[in-house]
């Protein structure tokens, strides 16, 4: 089989984690999703997974992540078999390919450099659109082309960022498209505080923002109202059954990564 070499330089090492768990997950028998891409390009891939393999922490948030997000959006999809939806900052996923329902047009957008491999390695599809610029670049909105219901799915990624930041593109949404909803990932403030790694220079944090709700959340993201809102110890539930109890307790609920749904209003 012909590989296609791929070094850290060209794709951040978190990208090909988090596709090699979905591709390790969907092998298993009884496994919780299947991700037939996902198995496809690892396969075709040059590189050695073995730290991957063995981070089963990271993987296992991967996959609890993975259960909420296609059920939201395979959910959005069949309310709106026309849509819309834009994946904000993509890296090397492959969700289009669990969701699509034959009629949805799918945008994924992220840094040029990641488009660039993408390109390579997923090739053309139709009905997808790749677009190479990052989120904060404001003319990315004109690439995408909606009329009616747009869907918005922004994961893992505002916990890098700041609040000013994440205001600025719910304002670009807001400001560009109508009947916008967003599925949005975020952290909370504790975990912001306590989740550190370590480099060569020291000890740093691993995340720089933080929202503790929806209700702080939609002040940040003006025109949009939060309507509903889902730890992943609901996904991991699905994995692990201690977690059908852990879910409830509060420490648990409050230090858990959200994904927020907001709804234009």
């Amino acid at each position: 089989m012909q590989m296609d070499k791929i070094s850290a330089e060209q794709i951040p090492a978190p990208m090909l984690h988090v596709l090699y768990a979905r591709a390790k997950e969907s092998k298993r028998e009884n496994h919780y999703i299947y991700d037939q891409k996902a198995m496809e390009l690892v396969e075709r891939l040059d590189y050695d997974f073995t730290r991957e393999a063995g981070d089963v922490f990271m993987g296992n948030g991967a996959i609890a992540r993975t259960i909420l997000l296609d059920k939201m959006v395979k959910e959005y999809v069949q309310a709106n078999p026309g849509a819309c939806i834009v994946n904000i900052a993509c890296g090397m996923d492959t969700r289009f390919y669990r969701v699509d329902n034959g009629t949805i047009r799918w945008y994924d957008l992220d840094l040029p450099e990641v488009i660039e491999v993408r390109k390579r390695l997923f090739g053309e599809q139709e009905r997808v659109v790749m677009i190479p610029k990052s989120v904060l670049e404001e003319s990315w909105v004109e690439d995408v082309e909606a009329q009616g219901p747009i869907l918005f799915i922004i994961e893992e990624l505002s916990m890098y960022l700041d609040k000013q930041k994440v205001g600025k593109i719910f304002r670009m949404i807001g400001s560009h498209f109508k009947q916008a909803e967003v599925l949005i990932e975020v952290t909370a403030p504790y975990t912001v505080k306590n989740a550190v790694k370590k480099t060569e220079e020291g000890t740093v944090h691993k995340y720089t923002w933080g929202v503790k709700n929806g209700r702080q959340l939609q002040r940040l993201a003006t025109g949009f109202k939060a309507v509903k809102s889902v730890t992943l110890m609901e996904g991991l539930k699905e994995m692990y059954p201690k977690y059908k109890v852990l879910r409830y307790l509060p420490p648990f609920r409050s230090i858990a990564n959200k994904i927020i749904v907001l709804r234009q209003k």
